[in-house]
């Protein structure tokens, strides 16, 4: 890892890169001098790593869920997704100095079932809302593991929300990482160009392999699930 300490720490913090917080960084982007610019989408702010030196500082705040930037001369300019623009912004000299904020989240192991056990991703509209499925799938489930070994099958990209998983009984331990998304519009015939908003989730899910452990994973990203209890 060449910035953060792990999978369930997160923040907005400058410093040395061993110590250093993002938040859902989800692009990065070669700079002149051989450093790297981070969108760090849930802090809004652009970041920069500088390998050569190891240190982490901020170039801009206040962009909505940058995604990610391109260099344009001596510009960068910036996917601000959450204002659906694109920001250019003058490479500052000096970085923004920004008080350390840092938060730390644990999930409970949840305790599965050694082999097969079926994962389900929830997913119901909102009211007044369906499914964009005029060109195509409008969903989009992603699934990987800590240590990669744990997952014998299972792994990987695909267009339903419900898939089932096969773990290596041989490990005790471990994290799914599971990535999902739901395109929806609104539900409205008399509107010929409906507002259309996309949904999506990452979740770090500690598993613990047990025998008479849960077969079934749900995991809610929008609605309820009508298939607990």
């Amino acid at each position: 890892t060449a910035v953060g300490t792990g999978l369930f720490d997160f923040g907005h913090r400058d410093g040395p890169a061993g110590q250093a917080l993002f938040q859902h960084p989800l692009g990065v982007t070669a700079l002149p001098d051989g450093s790297v610019a981070v969108s760090d989408t849930y802090n809004n702010a652009l970041r920069r790593y500088d390998p050569s030196t190891g240190e982490v500082t901020t170039l801009a705040t206040d962009l909505r869920e940058p995604s990610d930037a391109v260099l344009v001369g001596e510009d960068i300019v910036v996917v601000e997704s959450a204002r659906h623009r694109l920001t250019r912004l003058r490479l500052p000299q000096e970085a923004v100095r920004v008080e350390s904020v840092a938060h730390r989240t644990r999930r409970a192991a949840t305790e599965v079932a050694p082999g097969r056990i079926q994962l389900d991703v929830i997913f119901q509209a909102p009211a007044g809302q369906k499914l964009d499925t005029r060109y195509g799938p409008s969903t989009r489930l992603l699934v990987s593991s800590t240590p990669p070994g744990l997952l014998l099958k299972g792994e990987g990209a695909d267009t339903d929300l419900s898939r089932t998983l096969e773990l290596d009984p041989g490990i005790t331990e471990g994290v799914l990482h599971v990535s999902a998304m739901a395109a929806s519009c609104d539900d409205d015939t008399d509107n010929p160009y409906p507002a259309c908003h996309v949904h999506q989730q990452d979740w770090g899910v500690p598993v613990r392999l047990t025998e008479g452990g849960a077969d079934r994973l749900p995991l809610v990203l929008a609605g309820m699930d009508d298939s607990a209890g």
